[in-house]
């Protein structure tokens, strides 16, 4: 008997495999791959630099700081209010929460593709976060307005804001992988309106840390700066030139 003989069965798996649809076929970018992210990345490093600069010499751009926090301190509130209030801004920019559901969503894209390019973007975004961001807070060390003063140097992280910058990045990119032109369900309509409720959210989060007093109103700005950096890397790196074809799991959905 001929060992190479088809089976029924195999015929069928074959059959399954060539009939499964293909991965859909990116919708085309109206410019070069890297100019967008080349050019909001830049803008967004320059800002960062800025403000940077502004913190070290005590600039205009820290001169609301400190009546901000003079203003809001005793506005604070306690009790379940204050819980309540904390676990919005965690759910909007805590690391707890937000990584979980950006490596599922990266996860989720990779296995129906079969392809890790949406999951390695993902992962460039947060080492941007991660390396520059603690690069600039360790450099400066500035006490959060908790400690009653503001200063550098000191025992602290404020600037940027790490829970902002999070913020930013998740919840644009999470819009930018599911409904942008190289994202699982390319829709320009849905891309524009979610991007717009993205930006609302990120709004409400980043306001809570300056109106619970966890952060100086300049920490916020760098942290969105921040945030806009880290998803330009991941926007290089999912409009990149395909270095093989993305191939679905049999079953969509």
């Amino acid at each position: 008997m001929n060992s190479s003989a088809s089976t029924p069965d195999s015929r069928r798996r074959l059959i399954r495999r060539s009939s499964a649809p293909s991965a859909p076929d990116p919708q085309p970018l109206d410019k070069p791959w890297w100019a967008t992210a080349v050019w909001s990345g830049l803008l967004a490093v320059i800002a960062l630099a800025l403000m940077t600069w502004q913190v070290l010499v005590s600039g205009p751009f820290v001169a609301w700081d400190w009546s901000v926090h003079e203003y809001v301190d005793p506005q604070v509130p306690d009790g379940w209010l204050l819980f309540a209030l904390d676990e919005v801004s965690n759910v909007g920019g805590q690391r707890q929460h937000t990584l979980p559901v950006l490596f599922a969503v990266g996860l989720w894209i990779a296995y129906k593709w079969r392809w890790f390019r949406p999951l390695i973007a993902i992962c460039a975004g947060l080492a941007t976060i991660f390396f520059i961001g603690y690069a600039i807070k360790f450099g400066l060390a500035r006490t959060p307005p908790a400690d009653g003063i503001d200063m550098l140097h000191g025992d602290g992280q404020a600037f940027p804001s790490g829970h902002t910058a999070n913020a930013t990045f998740t919840w644009i990119i999470l819009v930018i992988v599911w409904l942008g032109p190289r994202g699982r369900h390319p829709d320009p309509i849905r891309f524009r309106r979610w991007l717009a409720i993205a930006g609302a959210w990120i709004l409400v989060t980043s306001g809570l840390m300056v109106l619970l007093d966890y952060h100086w109103i300049s920490d916020i700005p760098g942290g969105w700066a921040l945030g806009a950096l880290a998803t330009s890397a991941t926007v290089a790196v999912l409009n990149a030139p395909p270095t093989r074809v993305a191939h679905p799991s049999q079953h969509e959905c």
